[in-house]
């Protein structure tokens, strides 16, 4: 049985995704535009992942590791063959060990599926993936490179949510002030942020310190402030659900075709429309209203029957042809 309540988080989350690229691809980073999009991008994704990990189950673990590896081969080829439609690209190399945009998300599926596990065995699983998510910024590599910088740094939240996820949910089900924690999470965010200013980058997790031309001490500070930071922002997330209309309700029930198909959307609406006007707050309108629209329609449930139907069958194909050749091997 599906819970309305955090079917309506999750809504509210992959709205929020779609709106956020919406509005930097077609306004960019230009202020007071940054501004919202600092605030959005400051736990957005690491609430989803939060969300990913409550819903996390140890059973048939290869199976879903398959499944995600198939959803995000499937559609990096796609987006690959839509972006050269319109414009032609010869490097397949980078395409290959750099996920596409959105598609990072999936190969996070992968890694912390299988991270996950291990670190439920130790002791202190959740400080473990704190102490990853900090020093993996120290690393002197390119850590955009198969999303090895992202998949660390947003580690503690599918582990807190695979940890404390149904606890925390039914404890923010069942609290008589849900407004006051909300806003009293939004107010130390937005105050946070304001004083800090972190540079956007930051908040993609995706570059070492070297790369954000930090030194160390000064790399690991900033990225326990954006965790404490992203923190409060799934506080508030999950405190003020509840009160969110069932309109979100419909589209968290079905994310994965909102997610996987949004981006065709605005990468064409990119191309053939060029915003002109100066009007920032008219700008961020129309944004919203593409996003809400691109929402509606995507959230219609057999896409994401469709595109999960697809990805389950050449995962069972695959399991079916590993068994067959290891079958094969053994009676050898």
């Amino acid at each position: 049985m599906r819970n309305s309540y955090l079917d309506k988080a999750k809504g509210l989350l992959i709205f929020l995704v779609v709106w956020g690229h919406s509005l930097e691809r077609f306004i960019g980073r230009n202020d007071p535009n940054s501004t919202l999009l600092l605030f959005i991008y400051s736990f957005h994704m690491p609430a989803f992942i939060f969300v990913s990990g409550l819903l996390f189950k140890n059973h048939k673990l290869f199976e879903k590791v398959l499944f995600f590896t198939v959803l995000a081969v499937l559609f990096q080829i796609l987006y690959f063959c839509f972006e050269s439609f319109w414009q032609y690209t010869q490097n397949w190399l980078s395409w290959m060990i750099k996920p596409y945009w959105i598609l990072w998300y999936l190969w996070g599926m992968v890694a912390w599926s299988l991270i996950t596990p291990l670190l439920m065995k130790t002791h202190y699983p959740l400080l473990i993936a704190i102490f990853a998510s900090l020093v993996i910024g120290l690393s002197p590599f390119n850590n955009y490179l198969f999303s090895i910088g992202r998949i660390f740094v947003f580690l503690p939240f599918f582990v807190a949510g695979a940890l404390y996820g149904k606890s925390f949910l039914q404890d923010m089900q069942n609290t008589q002030y849900s407004l006051c924690i909300a806003a009293a999470c939004i107010i130390i965010s937005i105050t946070l942020l304001a004083l800090f200013s972190p540079n956007h980058y930051w908040l993609y997790g995706s570059l070492s310190y070297q790369q954000l031309q930090v030194d160390a001490v000064h790399g690991i500070l900033m990225r326990l402030l954006l965790l404490i930071i992203a923190s409060c922002g799934i506080i508030a997330l999950f405190a003020y659900a509840s009160k969110l209309p069932d309109f979100f309700r419909s589209m968290g029930e079905n994310t994965l075709a909102i997610y996987l198909l949004h981006g065709f959307f605005i990468i064409t609406l990119t191309k053939l429309v060029a915003f002109t006007l100066t009007n920032w707050m008219l700008n961020v309108a129309i944004c919203l209203f593409l996003s809400i629209l691109l929402c509606i329609i995507l959230k219609a449930r057999f896409l994401s029957k469709s595109i999960q139907y697809t990805a389950m069958q050449i995962t069972h194909f695959l399991i079916q042809s590993m068994q067959y050749f290891i079958g094969s091997f053994y009676k050898r």
